[in-house]
């Protein structure tokens, strides 16, 4: 079930990656790319907040679960290349 859950929640990471297509065309975050869905990149780092805490003998304290939440409310911090660091955290989890 566990197993399942975390497949599912990179499978869903990974075709949201395909949503960063967003640029600013000058200035400091002209190399960056941002997501094109903020509900959809919302209710997934809400699911996937909410499946570690539950999985994660640490609990809220969980490193993973600390950096997480530290994007909660601040979507649009998130470029591809840290949503694409965020992926790859996930999938060298437990």
């Amino acid at each position: 079930m566990k197993s399942a859950m975390k497949t599912q929640i990179l499978e869903e990471g990974r075709k949201l990656l395909d949503t960063f297509t967003l640029s600013y065309p000058y200035g400091l975050y002209k190399d960056s790319y941002y997501s094109t869905t903020y509900d959809e990149l919302s209710r997934w780092l809400r699911q996937t907040i909410s499946y570690y805490k539950e999985s994660s003998p640490l609990k809220k304290e969980d490193p993973l679960v600390v950096y997480l939440n530290s994007f909660r409310g601040k979507l649009g911090n998130i470029d591809r290349r840290e949503f694409q660091h965020i992926l790859t955290q996930l999938s060298e989890s437990e």
